[in-house]
């Protein structure tokens, strides 16, 4: 299959063509979900499949336990399906344990089906902790070992269901852990394979033995230790989800999607080989197999590549099939998690800063990005005050080169009322924006 641009070059023969800017942007906002039209007023919610699809479509959602707005595994949900009953996610853990929780980009909600190649993490887990963390392994084995028999004769249990020393400290104000051993213990078993996450209990994980959670999800079909992916196709593997959740990707944006570690890469490219090197070879065995469409985009030094399922998106947007949809970007969401991808492709750059000090802030504790019409022009400082049942865009700031237009507008404030339904608050109240005029614009369609 081939298109044509203005220049003539086409997409999927010859030598790579080349891609706008917009066109690669546009391609990863499709093959991420976000390109879908806002849901209609009062059209249904999504149901528990398509919460499912979202998952797999993007192979891993990032967990984060901030919520100040809502916790952002939730919200990655939300920018693609509108407003949904945020208990689906959760059921897809338990009881339909169609999901599983552990360590892919960082914590992370990731397919059962995936689990196979998440085993040998586990397996090798040990190797892949913290110093300090590996070093109480050695010393205290006897809380690991009871930690564990616990839960595997009580059942699941969370944090809280192990008591609190009587006279337990924390060690300084950033002891995650806090004075609890059975908490780090759990954390490590967790890491080990040895627990999984049963269930969620008011955010806070429940665990369980490793063998009576896999039983529930793969009955007489449990994963076999001495049957796991070799370390080859672990890569091919992650390198395939990756091409799928991006659409059109760079050497240099291949791993870190999945985390993918260096040893993993030497074990199968040997000891000298470094990333961008072995993503190089990886992809052009991809497109040698038909998988991959070589491409140049405009602005970006770096070979590229296009998902071949994805050359018919490129066909569509020289047809004049623009993205139209507006919505709100978790800092933590899989379109803009690598900052050095987001600064390259969209021209944004990530700024986080729930742990920044309030003076040193430059737009506030927890914005969300503005995805509008194929581009990022600019980020809201939310805060959901559900005492008040509003929600707070305590900031609003366009990128530069922004002009707040009345689509621009319509769009944000859409999406901001769409938001506020997701979290079953009554209003949204804006209550500064730059520029200004933008302020007034926004709070007439939101009133």
């Amino acid at each position: 299959m081939t298109t044509s641009g203005e220049s003539g070059e086409s997409v999927g023969q010859g030598a790579a063509p080349q891609l706008s800017r917009d066109e690669a942007r546009a391609v990863m906002i499709e093959a991420q979900g976000l390109n879908a039209p806002p849901p209609r007023r009062g059209a249904r919610t999504a149901g528990i499949e398509a919460v499912r699809a979202v998952i797999e479509r993007l192979g891993v959602v990032q967990i984060d336990t901030i919520s100040v707005v809502e916790r952002s595994q939730y919200l990655v949900l939300w920018s693609r399906l509108g407003a949904y009953d945020a208990g689906l996610l959760d059921a897809l853990l338990a009881p339909r344990r169609e999901v599983f929780e552990y360590w892919s980009h960082a914590a992370s909600i990731l397919p059962m089906a995936d689990y196979p190649y998440y085993r040998a993490d586990m397996l090798n887990a040990e190797a892949n902790l913290w110093v300090g963390t590996r070093e109480w392994m050695r010393e205290r084995p006897e809380v690991l070992r009871e930690t564990l028999e616990r839960v595997r004769e009580r059942g699941p249990m969370a944090s809280a269901d192990f008591e609190r020393p009587a006279e337990g400290q924390r060690a300084s104000a950033w002891d995650w852990y806090g004075p609890k051993e059975s908490r780090r213990a759990l954390e490590v078993l967790w890491t080990a394979g040895e627990l999984m996450v049963h269930s969620r209990r008011g955010g806070q994980k429940v665990y369980d033995v490793r063998e009576r959670v896999l039983a529930e999800a793969f009955g007489a079909e449990v994963p076999r230790d001495d049957a796991l992916p070799a370390p080859d196709e672990r890569l091919r593997h992650f390198a395939l989800r990756t091409v799928r959740a991006l659409g059109v990707l760079t050497p240099s944006w291949l791993w870190d999607y999945f985390r993918v570690r260096t040893d993993e890469i030497a074990a199968v490219f040997g000891a000298r080989a470094n990333g961008r090197t072995a993503a190089r070879a990886l992809l052009a065995n991809l497109e040698r197999e038909g998988m991959l469409v070589p491409v140049a985009v405009e602005g970006i030094a770096e070979p590229a590549y296009l998902a071949a399922e994805r050359v018919v998106k490129v066909e569509r947007l020289r047809a004049g099939d623009t993205p139209a949809r507006t919505t709100l970007l978790s800092p933590f969401d899989s379109l803009i998690w690598h900052r050095a991808r987001a600064e390259a492709l969209f021209d944004y750059d990530v700024c986080f800063e729930a742990y920044v000090v309030p003076e040193k802030r430059k737009y506030g504790y927890y914005c969300l990005a503005i995805l509008h019409r194929g581009r990022i022009v600019g980020r809201v400082d939310l805060k959901a005050a559900r005492d008040e049942g509003v929600l707070r865009a305590r900031a609003v700031y366009l990128e530069p080169g922004v002009r707040a237009t009345k689509g621009l507008a319509a769009g944000l404030a859409g999406a901001l009322r769409e938001l506020a339904r997701f979290l079953k608050l009554a209003a949204v109240r804006v209550e500064r924006a730059e520029p200004e005029a933008l302020a007034g614009m926004l709070m007439e369609r939101v009133a």
